[in-house]
């Protein structure tokens, strides 16, 4: 095929269509008669000064005031008509000899065959003359063919159809053809009313663009259309016009006859490019705006270089993502065709890169081998509809690395200046994680040192990530956010990046997880995976891993996402972890006792969950924990003593369980504790160990069983905004006589215990910003509870949210 609509709007022609243009412009040669002379005795001459066909046009046509009539005689005009069939014969033998030649055989020959155009030219020449100096004053119709842009002409390179109502003169018995043509040109209309000489060089300049303008249609898409009569044309009729219908009926046959020739020849180089009959429909869509070369040597070598991580089955199937990116690669990437032809033809290796990366190296096979993996997330990503931005991805001319747009996002930390797509740094020799590092948009100058995926803007992607993904080995970071039409697990191959330092998928939608890959948890140079607020339920760790023992994971949080099944013990052999952030999900059974082998945790949070069983004693084996929050769950038992050698801990959450029993003596050792919550379980006892923790700053132990008077002691010694809710339990006596001393006492909710009669001192109540006490308890209370449900009987301090839980893994940072 010579145009099609997306070669018509990309303003490009195939191989093919060059190929016959070519021709049909120069005609082995060139299309160029000095004269051509009528011999016969009483008819006048005409000559044609050079007149080069596939020139720009420049050529004149002698006028007949030197020559009266330059009508041919029949005898003329008979032999023409005999050279020409003779021409076609040639044309059908030469297709049917050469039909299964090599490509270049072909490219080379088929230049010859066109001859015949010549023919129709000159033919179409005589015919316009004859017509001149017969004084006929219609317009003359090109030989051969004839394309009319009708009403249902759609202007993009489609003709649909001929009207007979149409005011175009056309020769009685001429043949209109529908097919693929150029833009439509108001100049192609010939709706005016033109003298002899203005005639005569209209006519010349249709012959011109005809030939310039020469393409190959598909057969598929060629129809005679019958012309409607509606009888003669004004100033026509006589004998003259008689013969000039019977030349030009046997003209535009001729013409015909070429062009199925033409078409034939196409068919035949078609199907030797292509190879085997039977693909060659499929990759008609992909070849054919193929840069020049030899396809098929090119999809033979990548093939050959992708097969290690696609099934060559797949490649070959077209409808795949994958199938779709090395036809992109071998078709329409410049840079991987550049380096596919180029490729050693003794050792098959490709040429190198400028630089490349550091660790994938500077091979050409290293580098058409990364495009193509993009290429194929971009198809895998775009299933069932495009990307909202393209963010320049697949653009053959320009490195991978420049594939990107810079936006702004509120959430990011870094400025606005957020490079989204693949972006990459440079390579300086040192080890760095800043993101300040110089971004490079190729590898003309510098080796680069690894590339990022940043996708945290929503795009649309849409589909699965493929399997391909797993092997950008340069690939340092992957961030997918907010594409909530992503589906299925990741791909168990990201096991194979060996350069990934961070994972982050953040809300992204409810058909996107499954189990993540064991891989994940072997590589060395991973840091941080952060699966957080995704909408699906199908997330789950693996039953089983065998860590890289130079594992570098220093934090996994899957907070919020709906993970299923069992604490997996493996978890333990993560020595370098300090962030452990599984909560709110649906993780069940016990708590692992190996996670007291995480030597090295500063950060542990199991909330919100359905976990059971006790608390185990391993848990204050963690040297470095300075968050342990195991709230909202079903745990039962009591809270090991051990828990008080944990002297780095800050935070102690244990809240909304069933746990029983006292407070351990041993969380006297608790020095550094400032935010303890044993609120909502079934705790008894004093709380006279309290006294002992000096930093302490924040204590929620509502609803509880707790007896006895609050040590007089508690809080004398902290700093900071301090908020008490001890509401809810058996307290009596009255409040620490240190509570009227605090100028940083900021909200006291003791409500709803037994506190003694005017418990409170008026200073408590003049310096305390929130107070919520019995009635009974405190005449110095403006409002208090007077013994009833509801109000501020049972109103609760939100301690959780004032301490920003949300914050997520950062919570020690955003603690008050």
């Amino acid at each position: 095929m010579a145009w099609t609509m997306d070669d018509k709007k990309e303003g490009k022609k195939s191989s093919s269509a060059d190929n016959y243009s070519a021709n049909a412009a120069a005609g082995s040669g060139s299309c160029s008669g000095s004269s051509l002379e009528e011999d016969a005795a009483g008819e006048q001459k005409l000559e044609l000064e050079e007149w080069s066909v596939g020139g720009s046009g420049g050529g004149k046509l002698k006028t007949p005031e030197d020559e009266r009539d330059v009508k041919a005689t029949s005898s003329d005009v008979s032999e023409e008509k005999k050279q020409d069939e003779s021409n076609i014969k040639g044309t059908s033998a030469y297709v049917h000899e050469h039909k299964n030649l090599d490509v270049q055989q072909n490219n080379n020959e088929a230049n010859s065959i066109v001859t015949p155009q010549c023919n129709n030219a000159n033919a179409a020449q005589e015919d316009d003359d004859s017509a001149v100096h017969s004084g006929d004053s219609r317009p003359a119709v090109s030989p051969g063919m004839m394309f009319i842009a009708g009403p249902g002409y759609t202007g993009m390179g489609i003709f649909s159809g001929y009207s007979s109502d149409q005011d175009d003169d056309i020769e009685e018995g001429g043949v209109i053809l529908e097919g693929f043509l150029p833009e439509d040109d108001p100049s192609r209309r010939r709706r005016r009313q033109i003298t002899n000489n203005s005639h005569a060089e209209s006519t010349r300049e249709r012959v011109q663009r005809l030939i310039d303008n020469a393409i190959t249609l598909d057969d598929t898409a060629v129809r005679p259309i019958p012309i409607e009569e509606d009888g003669d044309d004004e100033g026509t009729g006589g004998d003259d016009d008689e013969e000039d219908k019977s030349e030009m009926s046997w003209l535009l046959t001729l013409g015909m006859l070429v062009m199925v020739a033409c078409i034939m020849l196409a068919i035949i180089l078609s199907l030797t490019l292509r190879g085997e009959p039977e693909n060659v429909a499929s990759q008609d869509t992909m070849t054919v705006n193929c840069l020049p070369g030899d396809v098929d040597a090119r999809f033979a070598s990548a093939k050959s270089i992708f097969a290690s991580i696609t099934s060559p089955d797949i490649l070959d199937d077209e409808s795949t993502p994958q199938g779709k990116a090395i036809w992109w690669t071998v078709c329409s990437d410049s840079i991987s065709v550049q380096l596919l032809d180029n490729q050693d033809s003794s050792t098959g290796i490709l040429p190198k890169q400028k630089h490349g990366f550091r660790l994938s190296g500077d091979s050409g096979e290293a580098h058409v081998t990364r495009r193509y993996i993009l290429a194929t997330f971009f198809y895998s990503t775009t299933q069932d509809s495009p990307w909202l931005d393209s963010l320049n991805f697949l653009s053959p001319d320009h490195h991978e690395c420049s594939w990107h747009k810079n936006y702004t996002r509120k959430n990011f930390p870094f400025g606005d200046f957020d490079p989204v797509g693949v972006h990459c740094t440079i390579d300086t020799g040192v080890t760095s994680t800043s993101f300040t590092d110089g971004f490079l948009l190729d590898d003309e100058e510098y080796p680069l040192r690894e590339l990022d995926l940043n996708f945290r803007v929503d795009i649309n992607l849409n589909g699965q990530l493929p399997l391909e993904i797993g092997y950008l080995v340069d690939c340092k970071s992957i961030g997918l956010e907010t594409h909530t039409r992503l589906t299925g697990p990741l791909p168990e191959t990201m096991g194979n990046m060996a350069s990934l330092y961070s994972l982050s998928l953040i809300l992204n939608g409810p058909d996107f997880g499954g189990e993540l890959p064991r891989g994940l948890f072997q590589l060395r140079n991973l840091r941080n995976i952060n699966l957080i607020l995704n909408m699906g339920d199908k997330w789950s760790l693996p039953d089983s891993v065998q860590v890289d023992e130079d594992a570098q994971l220093e934090q996994l949080d899957l907070s919020r996402n709906g993970f299923t099944g069992n604490i997996p013990s493996w978890i333990a052999q993560l020595s370098r972890l300090q962030t452990l952030e599984l909560s709110h999900n649906k993780f069940q059974g016990a708590i692992p006792e190996e996670i007291g082998n995480l030597s090295s945790i500063k950060h542990l949070n199991l909330m919100g969950n359905n976990l059971t069983g006790t608390i185990p004693s391993s848990l204050g084996q963690l040297p470095a924990i300075e968050i342990l929050i195991l709230a909202n769950n079903d745990l039962q038992g009591e809270l090991p003593d051990s828990i008080g050698n944990l002297r780095t801990l800050l935070l102690l959450d244990v809240g909304s369980n069933e746990l029983t029993s006292v407070i351990p003596s041993s969380f006297a050792n608790l020095e550094s504790l400032r935010y303890l919550l044993l609120d909502s379980n079934k705790f008894n006892g004093t709380v006279d160990v309290l006294e002992s923790m000096k930093n302490l700053t924040v204590l929620l132990i509502r609803s509880n069983s707790f007896s006895g008077a609050l040590p007089d002691g508690i809080f004398s010694e902290s700093s900071g905004n301090i908020v008490v809710d001890v509401g809810v339990n058996k307290f009596t006596g009255e409040l620490p006589s240190s509570f009227a001393n605090m100028s940083n006492l900021d909200s006291l909710f003791a409500a709803k215990n037994s506190f003694a009669h005017n418990a409170t001192r008026p200073a408590v109540c003049d310096n305390t910003t929130f107070l919520v006490m019995d009635c009974d308890a405190c005449e110095c209370c403006e409002v208090c509870c007077d013994g009833g449900n509801g109000g501020l009987c049972d109103f609760k301090l939100d301690v959780r949210t004032m301490l920003r839980y949300d914050c997520g893994s950062w919570l020690k940072s955003c603690l008050p």
